[in-house]
């Protein structure tokens, strides 16, 4: 194993310092302090069972990571790097049963 190598976690949060603070505000609050019709996002719980079903198991960040894309892509007029960190998490934790 590589030991000098950085790990690289992936987000959709944007690297700017000047940012970030905004960023994480904005992802907390979609977690934490939006009710689910505030949220830039509506998760269909039924379908992404299905989904991941079909995916058979295999990498789960992979999964999210492409849910959230494929949702944002389908609807623009919401999406926002927060909004994506705030989606791909919350699938993610209920996939986990977090």
């Amino acid at each position: 194993m590589d030991y000098k190598k950085p790990i690289q976690i992936s987000s959709f949060l944007v690297d700017d310092c000047k940012n970030l603070d905004y960023s994480i505000f904005m992802l907390n609050l979609y977690l934490n302090g939006f009710d689910k019709e505030d949220k830039p996002y509506k998760i269909d719980y039924n379908t992404l069972l299905m989904s991941y079903h079909m995916w058979k198991g295999k990498d789960l960040d992979e999964f999210c990571q492409s849910q959230t894309l494929s949702y944002f892509l389908l609807n623009p007029n919401n999406d926002s790097a927060e909004a994506r960190e705030a989606f791909c998490i919350e699938i993610r934790e209920f996939l986990l049963g977090s």
